[in-house]
């Protein structure tokens, strides 16, 4: 689905889309298969090429639990807040005036920034990014209050995993016979 930002009156305009009405549905297909989702935002311009997005987006992706490996539902709930500003295409010049971001300058209480090309925002291909990014490295599922996984139902779930084998010492290892030890007979002309 793709919005005209030209087009939306300066009031702005709201968008609820889900799975009923089926407008990004082939777009989130590979992230939460036949799940339900819930997409609602506002896009108001800010001037004449910015805009800000606000809205909420719910859905749950299919995954497989970092602890147990079992698959099941995680739940991505989030906020969005985003500012829409025009691609300044790939001029080379702009490249060389860039400057590093750092982590210390990160503010997650504003909005983020997103680029658009052509006065159109493609909705699908960012509700698919923001699902993505919403999906942690290791997945696991909500323990209950004594610590069992809801999943799996096994007990203890909420410790760490240690692998906790003697690795020997420095001792043990001098012990050991030395293979390079036979080398100190041979004479060599």
């Amino acid at each position: 689905m793709k919005i005209k930002l030209n087009e939306i009156p300066e009031d702005g305009r709201e968008y609820s889309l889900n799975r009923t009405t089926g407008e990004i549905n082939s777009d989130l297909q590979d992230l939460i298969a036949d799940h339900p989702y819930e997409l609602k935002f506002s896009i108001r311009p800010l001037n004449s090429k910015d805009y800000e997005l606000k809205g909420t987006l719910e859905t749950h992706t299919k995954e497989l639990c970092s602890l147990c490996g079992e698959t099941f539902k995680f739940p991505v709930k989030t906020k969005i807040h985003e500012i829409l500003i025009e691609s300044a295409g790939s001029d080379k010049e702009l490249e060389k005036q860039s400057r590093s971001n750092h982590f210390s300058e990160l503010n997650e209480s504003g909005p983020s920034v997103i680029e658009y090309n052509d006065a159109t925002f493609e909705v699908g291909k960012f509700t698919h990014e923001v699902i993505g990014l919403n999906v942690p490295f290791n997945p696991k599922p909500d323990l209950d209050a004594d610590g069992s996984c809801k999943v799996c139902l096994q007990t203890n779930m909420n410790q760490t995993f240690r692998y906790d084998e003697d690795m020997g010492t420095f001792e043990k290892a001098k012990d050991k016979e030395n293979p390079f030890n036979v080398l100190k007979g041979i004479k060599i002309n």
